[in-house]
């Protein structure tokens, strides 16, 4: 019994798989962008409560 193959579904479904990959890289693209946003956040702000500890301690110290 010969197999009938359906070139035009298959062709359909790698463009699909393909897009599917595709749109897959951009998310993950995205995500890795807002991960490093992120972590620059944390770090200005970790930056931010050093100098102000520094700060902080400075005015103790120092006589009135």
């Amino acid at each position: 019994m010969p197999t009938f193959v359906d070139k035009e579904a298959q062709a359909r479904l790698l463009r699909e798989i393909q897009e599917l990959y595709e749109k897959r890289g951009k998310i993950e693209e995205d995500i890795r962008a807002l991960e490093a946003k992120s972590k620059l956040r944390i770090e200005k702000a970790a930056l931010q409560d050093i100098d102000a500890y520094k700060n902080l301690t400075r005015t103790r110290v120092q006589p009135s």
